[in-house]
Order: C-alpha cells, then sequence, then structure tokens
C-alpha cells in the first residue's frame, strides 16, 4: 500500500506541469486576436480614417473627422483652380474644375471615407479592417455638379473641338434673301458619359493625366413644313426697316443689318426665328452714345444770393441688347413694323433727390477770401485745387481729407511746376502754391465753427496770411482734415478770379456762433546771420540778400457758442521760426569753420594821416 501511494505521489505533479504548458500556448495563440479585437473594437467606436486609406489623391490614414474634412477642404480649394487636360480624338483643351462647375465637396467627401469599414455586418467590417494593414484603398470624393455651368462649358468644349458638329438646319440670308438649308448629321460630345469621366476625374483628385471625353454620332431630325414656315417668316421680317422709338430716342434698323441679325435655332424638331443679341449687342455699339444716358446725380445750385436750390437727380439710361433683340422681332412681324424701344433706367444716381434734400443745405454758413499777384504760374495750382474741391458734399458726421479728395499733385491731375516751400526752403516742385488754397479753406471752416482734427501753420510767416490762422498743404502730408459736426450737410463752393480765391460754405450749422483772437506775439527769437561767399565784394563792404525775419510765437484761441448756449473753447501755440538774414561778404571775412572759409585773411586797412604824411611834397628851405 505504501508503495502504491508513493508511485500516485510522483505521477500527480507531472500531470499538472503538462497541463499548464497547454494554457500558456493556448493564450499566447489567442493574444493577437484579442489584440485585433480590441483595435477594431476602438476603431468602430471612434471617428477616425480606416489605415491604408487615400481620398481625391492624398493619403488619411488615421485622420480624425475634423482633420480629414480640414485636409479635403484645402485639397478642394488647390483642385478648383487646376486645369485639367480634357481630349476629344486628337484635339486637346483645358479648362479648371471651377469653370466645368464641378467642386471636390469636403464634409460630404468627409463623411464617405469615415464610412469604409463601418458600412457593412460585422465580419465584412472586421475583414476590411484587417486587410486595411497590408493593402492600400482609394476612396472616390464627392463631387457637387453646377449643371448649367457644366452644360455650357461642354458645349463651348464641342465648338472648340469637334470639327464636324451637326447642323440642326436653319435660315441663312444672302443679299437680303432668306433661304433654308437643311439638316445634317455631326458628332458631338455624349453628355452624361463625358460628365461621369468629369466627375470621376474630379473624385479622384485630378491625377488623370488626360480625360478622353466621349463623343457619338448625331443625326437632327426637323418636324414636316418647319424649314418653309420660318423661309416666309424671315421675307417678311425684311421686307423693310424697323424702328424703336422712346420719346426722342430712335433706333432703326435697315433690312441688310436685320437680315445679318436673325438666328434660327432648333427646339425640340421646330426651328425657331429669332434677332441674335450677341451679334446685335455688337451692331449697337456705335450707337450707344446717342440712346444712352449716364446717371446724374442730385446736385445744388447756388444763386448770386447765396440761395441754395437742389437740382433734381436722374437714373442712367441703359439698352439690353436681348430686351432690344425681342422688341426688334416683334416689332419686324407688325403690321406697322413699329415698337417701343425698351431702355433700363439705371443705374440710379448714388444721391437721389430726395437724399440730396434731406440734408438740409440751406445757407451760406461760411466764407473767406485770399488775394494773390496775378499771373504766377501758382495761380494756376490754386485754380486747379480750387476747382477739384468744387461741389464737394460732406454728410452729417464725416470726416473728411482734403488730400485724399484732390489726390497727388501731379502733372498728370492738372498740376504745374512752381514755387512752394519744401523743408522750410522755397523750392520748384509740381503744385507749388497750393497753401494760398489750404489757407484761404482752413479759415472758411474755422470761422463757420466746423471741427478742425488736422492742419499745420506755415513753417515761417507770410504777410499775405492772417497771423496764426492759415494753412500749408503738401502730399500726403499735411493734410487739412475736418469732420462736419453739424446735422445738416455741408456743400463747399469756389470761385477765383486772376488775383483772389473765394471758398463758400454752405449748410445749417444750427445757429452756432465763432468768436477768435490772436495774442501778442512772445519767444522772440531773432534771425541768425548767414554769410555768403562772393569776391567781388571788397572785404570792407557787405551786400544783404536777405534781410531775414524774426521768429516768435503766438496763441491762436476759437470759441464756438451752440444755439443752447454751451461752448467749445480752443487754444493753439502757433510758432513761425526766425528766418536767417543772409548777407554776401568777401571769403577773407568768413571764420574758420564756417560754409565758405577759405582761410585767408582780409588785408590791413591802411591809416589816413600815414597815408598822407608819405604823399607830401619836400619843401626846401
Amino acid at each position: 500500500m505504501t508503495q502504491i501511494e508513493t508511485e500516485t505521489e510522483h505521477r500527480a505533479p507531472a500531470k499538472r506541469v503538462i497541463s499548464l504548458g497547454r494554457v500558456k500556448v493556448a493564450g499566447l495563440a489567442c493574444l493577437p486576436l484579442v489584440l485585433f479585437a480590441l483595435g477594431f473594437a476602438r476603431f468602430e467606436a471612434g471617428r477616425a480614417a480606416l489605415t491604408g486609406l487615400s481620398v481625391a489623391g492624398m493619403s488619411v490614414a488615421g485622420l480624425s473627422a475634423a482633420e480629414l474634412e480640414q485636409r479635403i477642404e484645402v485639397r478642394a480649394r488647390a483642385l478648383a483652380k487646376q486645369p485639367l487636360r480634357l481630349r476629344i480624338a486628337d484635339k486637346e483643351a483645358a479648362l479648371t474644375p471651377a469653370e466645368l462647375g464641378l467642386e471636390l465637396a469636403p464634409a460630404a467627401s468627409a463623411e464617405r471615407t469615415l464610412a469604409v469599414g463601418r458600412n457593412a455586418g460585422f465580419f465584412l467590417n472586421a475583414w476590411r479592417y484587417a486587410r486595411s494593414f497590408w493593402t492600400k484603398e482609394q476612396v472616390l470624393g464627392v463631387v457637387r455638379v453646377d449643371q448649367a455651368r457644366l452644360d455650357a462649358a461642354l458645349g463651348g468644349l464641342e465648338a472648340k473641338l469637334i470639327e464636324d458638329p451637326p447642323f440642326p438646319g436653319g435660315i441663312e440670308v444672302e443679299r437680303g434673301i432668306p433661304k433654308a438649308v437643311s439638316p445634317r448629321s455631326g458628332r458631338k460630345i455624349a453628355r452624361r458619359a463625358a460628365q461621369r469621366e468629369l466627375e470621376r476625374a474630379v473624385a479622384e483628385g485630378g491625377t488623370a493625366t488626360v480625360v478622353a471625353l466621349p463623343s457619338e454620332t448625331f443625326a437632327p431630325t426637323l418636324a414636316p413644313g418647319t424649314l418653309e414656315r420660318n423661309v416666309a417668316l424671315a421675307r417678311a421680317a425684311l421686307s423693310g426697316p424697323v424702328v424703336l422709338v422712346a420719346g426722342e430716342r430712335r433706333l432703326a434698323v435697315e433690312p441688310a443689318d436685320l437680315g445679318d441679325l436673325l438666328r434660327s435655332q432648333l427646339q425640340g424638331s421646330e426651328l425657331v426665328l429669332s434677332i441674335d443679341a450677341a451679334r446685335l449687342d455688337t451692331w449697337l455699339a456705335s450707337r450707344r452714345a446717342t440712346l444712352e444716358a449716364q446717371a446724374r446725380d442730385a446736385s445744388f445750385e447756388v444763386s448770386a444770393r447765396d440761395e441754395v436750390k437742389v437740382v433734381a437727380g436722374e437714373p442712367g439710361v441703359r439698352l439690353v441688347a436681348e430686351e432690344v433683340a425681342l422688341a426688334l422681332w416683334q416689332a419686324a412681324q407688325r403690321d406697322g413694323r413699329q415698337g417701343e424701344l425698351p431702355l433700363r433706367r439705371e443705374p440710379l444716381p448714388s444721391r437721389s433727390t430726395e437724399q440730396a434734400e434731406q440734408l438740409g443745405i440751406k445757407r451760406l454758413v461760411g466764407s473767406f477770401t485770399t488775394r494773390h499777384p496775378c499771373c504766377q504760374r501758382r495761380v494756376d495750382n490754386i485754380h486747379r485745387i480750387a476747382t477739384l474741391l468744387d461741389g464737394l458734399v460732406v454728410e452729417p458726421g464725416q470726416t473728411v481729407s482734403v488730400n485724399a479728395v484732390v489726390g497727388p499733385r501731379t502733372q498728370k491731375n492738372g498740376f504745374v511746376l512752381a514755387p512752394g516751400i519744401e523743408d522750410g526752403e522755397m523750392v520748384d516742385s509740381v503744385g507749388g502754391g497750393v497753401s494760398q488754397f489750404a489757407t484761404t479753406f482752413f479759415n472758411a471752416l474755422f470761422h463757420a465753427g466746423y471741427d478742425i482734427i488736422e492742419r499745420q501753420p506755415h513753417t515761417y510767416w507770410f504777410p499775405r496770411y492772417p497771423m496764426a490762422h492759415e494753412a500749408t498743404l503738401s502730399w500726403p502730408k499735411p493734410d487739412i482734415v475736418f469732420k462736419n459736426d453739424s446735422n445738416a450737410g455741408l456743400l463747399v463752393k469756389t470761385s477765383f478770379s486772376k488775383t483772389t480765391i473765394t471758398v463758400k460754405l454752405y449748410g445749417d450749422t444750427g445757429g452756432r456762433k465763432v468768436t477768435s483772437s490772436v495774442s501778442e506775439r512772445r519767444e522772440i527769437v531773432r534771425p541768425a546771420v548767414e554769410l555768403l561767399p562772393n569776391r567781388e565784394i571788397e572785404p570792407d563792404e557787405e551786400k544783404v540778400k536777405d534781410g531775414g525775419m524774426i521768429g516768435w510765437s503766438v496763441i491762436a484761441s476759437r470759441t464756438v457758442t451752440f444755439a443752447d448756449g454751451t461752448k467749445k473753447e480752443e487754444k493753439r501755440k502757433v510758432t513761425y521760426k526766425p528766418k536767417a538774414r543772409r548777407v554776401e561778404v568777401h571769403p577773407c571775412r568768413i571764420p574758420d569753420g564756417e560754409p565758405g572759409a577759405t582761410g585767408e585773411r582780409c588785408p590791413e586797412p591802411v591809416d589816413a594821416d600815414e597815408t598822407n604824411a608819405e604823399a607830401a611834397p619836400v619843401q626846401s628851405e
């Protein structure tokens, strides 16, 4: 018994070892399946593209839904501008998807891509998921189609690439006589098949080198008698001139011209005659000037007594070729061969009569005049800038820059070369002298009480301008910028003579009153002396070339009193620089280190007594 039990005890552990080994082997064998199941379950539950997928010619493996749509959207924008090579037989043309009316749809394409591996049964989805690790798969993008644009593009390709198109039959006019032309068969694009090829090319991301468009033979057929009926209709239409009238406007078309404008189109199996709008548009080109008119904005007229009147605006008058073509064809079929000329009342004026009246421009609110010598070149520039600003209308609350309205002072803009101030010096420049107008305009605004946002006085004072109440102007700076801070519009009117420039402002400032003052001169600065070398001047002489001018400062004040009694007080310090006194002297008078110094010494002055003694005669005793 003891021996048997001992044998039993030795066998039992051996059996347990074999059992555990099998479990370990089985576990290792099942591990890939477990990992696959976990990965597949995670894929099914998520929103990411399957491994190995590409869409519209680009890899999208593992992208999230948001990343996928964004990537496709970028690709769609690029693809829209990428020409496709299109071939019919041995001829080619290139059009972009945008020109064809085809567009890759990002959202729909992303949804289609995300559905791969999720849109079939469990086992098929699992198989596709497993296969994605060693195979690549192309998903076609979703393409949106603008059918009208695509049809038009295919029609254009037919005309360009097909040499023997079908002819549906029609009416031709030779020397004023219409005749029938029978239909004939020919080639045309197979529209549905061609559309499928084009959609596929876009869905693949434009990766195809050439897109072959299929064509087919087409034999048009006409209803019995349609050619004969249209020949008779054309003869009647061409029997005399056709006249369209609208008020004083009159358009007459002679039979020869009308024959050139006729076209016949196939509708079903019937031919339809009409006037070709495209040909008519070309024919009208030389006649539009007498038949059309530009829109006229409502404007303002000012009498010699400063009374303001609104001049009514008018819409433009325009001919639309399609509308004129229809009217011509209808008139050609009437006994009197006359009809109404269709006119489009467009465009509308940018400022209507009602809008002009609502601006409330009622009276003169500001005026200023400055004088200048006659007939100088600068006067041409003064007159030019005044002309450019004449009639300017400023809306309530609007801010205006004079430079923005006038533009650069160039010869192309009507300005001439004349003296002007540049960096404090008088130099010739195109537009020189416009500061005379700037001062005049500024004072009109200033005394009318409008808000002046930007203005720069001159560097030096010129006696022809009111001290501290003047302005300079150049391009692009300095500028005059002001705001119409009233409740009414502001009308600028300018006038000039050979020696004066006047700016008048019209509007309604609500009865505001303006007072102004200028302080006494302060902070006087003596001018520097500038010595100019001139060897023709004796050492003990000098010649004053420019007497110079002192510099000083003043305080300019303005008080604007409004109708309700409130006041706005403004003060500004205006400083005028001293202008150097320029004197010509002999170079020996210029100290060392100064411009023009030569280092030479001036001759010593001779004593008059010594000169006389030397010159006295010797007297003998």
